[in-house]
């Protein structure tokens, strides 16, 4: 039997859902959310804000900013990547001929995708983007060896701490699992 032979069955039901079985949309208010200042260490160049984290289904979303000429160490992606900029230039060292992202780009990376994340140096407004993330990042260090594991567990874990380490008060994230919202605020 092929495809076009066995036809996806239609709903024939036109009945609402009722609101107590329909699962709550949650919301973050992002202007709300604080950055995590140096996140990746002391003049890194990068500022963070964690707006969800879903461990149970490996995905998390950072907004994140980076001064120009900012470098990320190598990183492969594990999962798919969705990236929507909103202010700067950057691109890839390993693609040099594929477009740079710039205000109002979307960009998508496969699962596999290996790249080391560049900020323009010429372009003077700083890099600001929001990136969705599913699976683990596993970052390269000079040698080739694997220096560090990025994923929704360690950023939820470590966006925490660097704002407990700032004195900063803990807002309310959207998390995974069942749905619903972090008990750190």
């Amino acid at each position: 039997m092929t495809i076009s032979e066995a036809p996806l069955p239609v709903p024939t039901s036109t009945a609402p859902v009722s609101l107590a079985e329909a699962p709550e949309a949650l919301h973050v208010s992002e202007p709300e959310v604080p950055w995590a200042e140096d996140w990746g260490g002391e003049g890194s160049g990068v500022r963070l804000k964690l707006l969800m984290a879903d461990v149970e289904g490996a995905v998390f979303t950072v907004r994140i900013q980076m001064r120009p000429g900012t470098q990320l160490p190598p990183h492969l992606h594990t999962g798919a990547v969705h990236a929507f900029t909103h202010a700067g230039e950057w691109c890839y060292l390993e693609y040099p001929d594929s477009p740079h992202s710039r205000a109002g780009s979307y960009l998508y990376e496969p699962a596999g995708s290996t790249h080391t994340l560049k900020v323009s140096d010429t372009c003077p407004e700083v890099m600001d983007a929001t990136f969705t993330v599913h699976g683990a990042m596993i970052h390269y260090a000079e040698d080739g060896s694997v220096a560090a594991v990025g994923d929704a567990a360690t950023h939820l874990r470590d966006y925490f701490a660097a704002l407990r380490a700032l004195g900063t008060p803990l807002p309310k994230l959207i998390r995974g699992g069942t749905s619903g919202y972090t008990d750190e605020a």
